[in-house]
């Protein structure tokens, strides 16, 4: 959320409320928090625009030639096309470089020729697509004067292909539209042009070409001649792979819930939940975070004006509700049922795994059942609904 609210429009409004959110820390750092930490050193200024639509809804898509057939793609290529022009992006010794070739037939005025060309894109915020996307524009930039003639565009990155003949809400925007503007211009003219996707398999003699300048200009030591914008993917992939995941909670985050179940964070918390009603769910989740509508937790947080529980025998806690009030002793038949030897367990009966479990435990979901029917029955957990 933090990267795509920079690479908004600047008449989005929360686009410019970017520049007022100020950074700030009280107790735990929240997930957003953290994000904006990992990007801290990111000029977030330099991110590309990603705007809803990349065009719009009614205007004409550009012919692209996707076929999976590696013969047939290489042989539509070679026929019927007057001006042929390759493309390619290299991503090595942390650069990204791009290359092309143009072959202009001898019917073409200034033809025949072969132009070549290339240019480092980027450091590591860019990548290949964005790389075969720039080229592309780069190519249908700098073609001669063409009147009712035909042009292929040939690249290798199938993602890049397919991002022209549909485009969407992704990186990339800008070269689209630049690809879009000079198709439009060639189309005034009379002129077809085809997007059309060979596979490295192939070996197509122009991809070959445009591929060696594309490695040129990626070559160790080389630096981009000017700024490209970032790209959002990829500048969000470097950060995170900063970043460690961590597959614990911290120490200071969830005492309670920790104390209930030591196998925390774990996928059994989906057998849990699961297959629960929404009421059913509130109960159980108040319960194993002690978050819950007993006196214990309210007067905590200043909602009641006693800790005390109405039994007045003793603070109104989770253990004491479950296990100890007097005014329930009725209701809890079913869950003493559960077991013998583990009553007044607070993980068994809450589908928490305890110090003494071994590796093979998995929660007793009979007794946690049974535990949220108590509680329910009580109706002191109750919530708006």
């Amino acid at each position: 959320m933090w990267t795509d609210l920079h690479t908004l429009p600047t008449t989005n409004p929360l686009r410019s409320s970017t520049s007022r959110i100020r950074k700030f820390r009280r107790y735990n750092r929240s997930p957003f928090y953290e994000v904006a930490v990992a990007l801290n050193e990111i000029p977030m200024e330099e991110l590309e625009t990603i705007n809803p639509f990349t065009l719009a809804p009614w205007v004409e898509r550009v012919q692209t030639i996707v076929d999976d057939g590696d013969s047939l793609g290489t042989t539509q290529t070679d026929l019927g096309w007057a001006v042929r022009a390759a493309v390619s992006s290299s991503a090595r010794n942390g650069v990204v470089g791009v290359g092309g070739a143009i072959e202009i037939p001898a019917s073409v005025r200034g033809g025949p020729k072969l132009e070549r060309f290339s240019f480092t894109l980027g450091m590591t915020e860019q990548n290949p697509f964005s790389g075969q996307l720039a080229a592309m524009a780069y190519v249908l930039r700098h073609l001669p004067d063409l009147e009712y003639r035909s042009v292929a565009l040939l690249a290798s990155n199938k993602a890049a292909v397919l991002t022209i003949r549909n485009p969407r809400q992704q990186s990339g925007q800008e070269y689209v539209g630049c690809i879009y503007d000079s198709i439009n211009s060639l189309k005034v003219k009379r002129n077809v042009a085809a997007v059309v996707w060979i596979p490295t398999s192939a070996e197509h003699r122009l991809l070959k070409m445009a591929k060696k300048e594309a490695r040129a200009a990626s070559r160790e030591g080389v630096a981009p001649a000017r700024k490209f914008p970032r790209m959002r993917s990829t500048t969000l992939n470097i950060a995170q792979s900063g970043e460690h995941t961590r597959k614990q909670l911290p120490d200071n985050v969830g005492r309670f819930s920790k104390k209930v179940d030591a196998a925390l964070p774990g996928k059994h918390t989906r057998l849990l939940y699961d297959g629960l009603s929404r009421r059913e769910a509130s109960v159980l989740s108040q319960l194993r975070t002690g978050m819950a509508r007993l006196n214990g937790y309210l007067f905590r947080i200043s909602v009641a004006a006693s800790q005390q529980c109405a039994c007045g025998q003793a603070i109104e806690t989770v253990e004491h509700f479950l296990f100890r009030c007097t005014k329930w002793t009725a209701h809890r038949t079913k869950m003493l049922q559960c077991t013998e030897t583990l009553r007044g367990n607070l993980s068994f009966y809450l589908g928490g795994k305890s110090p003494s479990d071994d590796a093979k435990w998995t929660p007793n979901m009979q007794a946690v059942h049974a535990t949220i029917r108590f509680a329910m029955a009580t109706g002191r957990l109750d919530t708006q609904y």
